[in-house]
C-alpha cells in the first residue's frame, strides 16, 4: 500500500511493482464502490467480492517483495535506523492526518460499522500508535482501511530480523520454514480461538467484529509478505528455492483464503517475471497509498450526491481519487516528508544514501 523510498545500494528497480500497486489499489477500490453501488449484477457483485479480499494481500506481497529490494547490502544498526527513518516519514504522516480527517468527517463517532458504539479516546489513541490491531473497536473505525496500516507496521518491525536472518548461510530455508511456521500456526489459532472467543465476548448483534479483526494480525497475513520474499528471491537473486516454495505454498493451503493466495501470487509472479509495465497502471500505483487513504471518502460523496452503479461508480471514484493524490496530497504533504525522510537517514549513514523510487 505504500510507495517505498529507500536508500542504502543502487537496486535494480522492476517496473512491474507499480503495476502490481495499480491492480492492488484498483481491486481496493472496486469493491467498495460495489458495496455502496446502487445495483449490481451477482457475477459483477462476485468479481468485485473476490478483488476486494485480494487487493490488500497484494499490496503485502509487493511490499515484502520491495523491502528485500531496496533495504541495502548490510543489515546493521546504521541500515536498520535508516529503513524506520524513512518507512517513519513515508508512512505515519500521511496516516495521522487521516485519522484527523475521517474524526472531523465522521464528527467524532468513526465508522460505525466497525464501532457500533462510536469510537473512544483510547479508540484513537491505539490508532495513533498504530496498536488499533489490539482492539475490536480501533482495528478499523477510526480509518477506513486502517488495519492493513497496522499490518505493515507489525512487518517493519519483524523484517530487519527476517532479512538477517535470511543472508546467513542456509539462512533463506531458515527463513521461509519460520515464515511457513508463522502462517500455518496463525490461521490455525485465528480460526480455531482467537476469533469464537473474541466472537463469544461480544454482544451477539456485533460477533462479526471477530472475523475482521483476526485479519488484522500479522500472523495472519504473514503468509503475503512471504511470497514477496520468495519472488524476490526467484526473480531478482535468481534462486530456486524449491523447498522452501513448498513450505509456504503448504502454509498457504492450510484455507481456502490461502489458496487464493496461491493463485495471486503465481499471477503476480508471471508479471514480476516479464517486467511488464504500463504508464496509467504505474500511475495508479505511485500514487496508491493516498488513494487508499481517501477513497473511502472519496466514495462516499460521491454515493450521497447521485446514485451510480457500480462500474461508473467506480470509474469516478478512481480518478477523483487519483486527482486528489497528483494535485493535492502528493505535492503539498507525501513530497515533503518524504524528502525529510531521506534526509535524515542520510545523515547518519555517512555515505550518501541512494534514492529508489518503488
Amino acid at each position: 500500500m505504500s510507495m517505498d523510498t529507500t536508500g542504502g545500494s543502487a537496486t535494480r528497480r522492476n517496473a512491474s511493482l507499480d503495476l502490481l500497486r495499480g491492480m492492488a489499489i484498483l481491486m481496493v477500490v472496486l469493491v467498495h464502490c460495489q458495496e455502496e453501488a446502487k445495483s449490481a449484477g451477482p457475477a459483477l457483485a462476485w468479481f468485485a467480492q473476490r478483488c476486494g479480499e485480494l487487493g490488500v494481500p497484494l499490496f503485502f506481497m509487493v511490499s515484502g517483495y520491495t523491502m528485500m529490494l531496496t533495504f541495502g547490502r548490510t543489515v546493521d544498526l546504521a541500515a536498520t535506523r535508516s529503513f524506520y527513518i524513512r518507512r517513519v516519514f513515508r508512512i505515519v504522516p500521511l496516516f495521522w492526518i487521516a485519522i484527523v480527517f475521517y474524526l472531523l468527517l465522521t464528527k467524532g463517532q468513526g465508522i460505525r460499522n466497525f464501532a457500533p458504539d462510536g469510537v473512544s479516546a483510547r479508540d484513537v489513541l491505539l490508532t495513533f500508535l498504530f496498536l488499533h490491531w489490539t482492539s475490536v473497536t480501533a482495528y478499523n473505525s477510526v480509518v477506513p482501511g486502517g488495519w492493513s496500516i497496522a499490518v505493515e507496521m507489525q512487518f517493519y518491525l519483524l523484517f530487519p530480523l527476517l532479512l538477517y536472518l535470511f543472508r546467513r548461510p542456509n539462512g533463506p530455508m531458515q527463513c521461509y520454514a519460520l515464515l511457513a511456521l508463522v502462517a500455518v500456526t496463525g490461521q490455525l489459532a485465528a480460526d480455531h480461538y482467537v476469533t469464537p472467543w473474541l466472537a463469544a465476548s461480544l454482544p451477539g448483534s456485533q460477533a462479526y467484529l471477530a472475523d475482521g479483526i483476526s485479519t488484522s494480525w500479522l500472523p495472519r497475513q504473514i503468509i503475503c509478505f512471504a511470497f514477496g520474499i520468495l519472488m524476490y528471491d526467484i526473480v531478482e537473486l535468481k534462486g530456486r528455492p524449491v523447498v522452501g516454495a513448498l513450505l509456504l505454498c503448504g502454509a498457504a493451503l492450510c484455507s481456502t483464503w490461502g489458496a487464493e493466495l496461491l493463485v495471486l501470487a503465481a499471477i503476480a509472479f508471471v508479471i514480476l517475471l516479464s517486467n511488464a509495465s504500463a504508464s496509467w497502471m504505474a500511475l495508479l500505483g505511485r500514487h496508491s497509498y493516498a488513494i487508499y487513504l481517501i477513497h473511502f471518502a472519496v466514495v462516499s460523496a460521491i454515493v450521497s450526491a447521485v446514485s451510480l452503479d457500480t462500474v461508473p461508480l467506480f470509474l469516478v471514484a478512481s480518478a477523483v481519487s487519483l486527482a486528489f493524490s497528483v494535485y493535492l496530497i502528493e505535492p503539498r504533504i507525501e513530497r515533503h516528508f518524504i524528502r525529510l525522510g531521506h534526509a535524515l537517514a542520510a545523515a547518519g549513514r555517512g555515505p550518501k544514501a541512494v534514492v529508489t523510487t518503488t
